[in-house]
């Protein structure tokens, strides 16, 4: 990873000796699939190969012919296959955002793009901590990054090495980035998006409406910039367009001020009432915080919501 300027960050600067230290007790509580994680096992509502008998459901194209009780179907004249909860570990698979737009940062402050990173990075730890299986993907239209899912002891190193030599750069293309784990149809689990949600939402809305439709938790986690959100411009101001330097406008930045930042928060506010129609999670946080403890703040109301079910 770089910062703005371009200089290299070392890899123990994406995932510092304190970050490990605060997330040393934390353990991710899948909502909707999982009741607990110990040691990289829990139990998940999937379909498999366990005897565990659950339900029946009405097939549906896609469905294992194997898994047809042609009994049950016979009785009712439908087609049922049968539904098991299965012993498996958890696979997480982190979508980050590397488009150009991640490169805003107020002065004195780390980028949305480190700050992404830093959570990619201690998701990653804490998800291989507990012994289950986490993969990266990096996406913008100049380059996609795709590390397969793993729990090795050396897949961590892996990660850190991917954000930290890589430059968000080029144009936004998280909707691919997406479609691509529908494509190789990865096993079911979390499939954490971090971005800063500066973009169309329609082509990125209808592929996280897809993976939770096919299964997986979506966990969406917004990082938000300071002079981005507050707009604290007082006069003309020209603006560029970081992922594609050639756009540039001058405003008259009091008179765009009021409407600029209702609609930024209308922004917010249209994500959170989304994530919540669907059941998926959302998470916000701003530059200037401690991306860390961002991460922990929100692991420990998924621990509570967990431990309450």
């Amino acid at each position: 990873m770089a910062d703005p300027t371009g200089t290299p960050v070392a890899w123990n600067e994406v995932l510092p000796a304190s970050a490990q230290e605060e997330l040393r007790h934390m353990e991710l509580m899948a909502r909707r699939m999982v009741s607990a994680l110990r040691h990289g096992m829990h139990r998940s509502r999937m379909v498999g190969v366990s005897t565990d008998f659950n339900h029946h459901k009405l097939y549906s194209p896609g469905d294992a012919l194997k898994h047809m009780d042609w009994k049950a179907s016979a009785r009712h004249d439908r087609f049922y296959v049968k539904r098991y909860i299965e012993d498996r570990s958890l696979a997480v698979r982190i979508v980050l955002d590397g488009s150009a737009s991640m490169l805003q940062a107020a002065d004195g402050m780390p980028s949305k793009y480190r700050q992404a990173a830093r959570v990619a990075a201690c998701l990653s730890y804490l998800v291989i901590k507990e012994r289950d299986a986490v993969g990266l993907s990096l996406t913008s239209t100049a380059a996609t990054t795709w590390l397969p899912v793993s729990s090795r002891s050396n897949h961590m190193l892996r990660i850190l090495q991917v954000l930290a030599r890589t430059q968000a750069q080029a144009q936004d293309s998280l909707a691919a980035g997406l479609r691509v784990i529908l494509d190789r149809n990865e096993t079911r689990g979390i499939v954490a998006v971090i971005t800063d949600l500066m973009y169309d939402p329609e082509p990125v809305r209808k592929e996280l409406g897809r993976l939770h439709a096919q299964g997986h938790e979506v966990l969406v986690i917004q990082a938000r910039d300071v002079m981005e959100e507050d707009f604290p411009f007082t006069r003309w101001v020209q603006f560029f367009d970081l992922e594609n330097p050639a756009v540039k406008h001058r405003l008259d930045a009091v008179l765009l001020k009021r409407i600029y930042r209702e609609e930024y928060q209308d922004l917010l506010q249209d994500w959170r009432l989304w994530a919540r129609k669907f059941g998926m999670h959302y998470v916000s946080f701003r530059n200037e915080e401690d991306a860390v403890e961002a991460l922990t703040s929100y692991l420990a109301v998924r621990a509570r919501m967990g431990r309450e079910k």
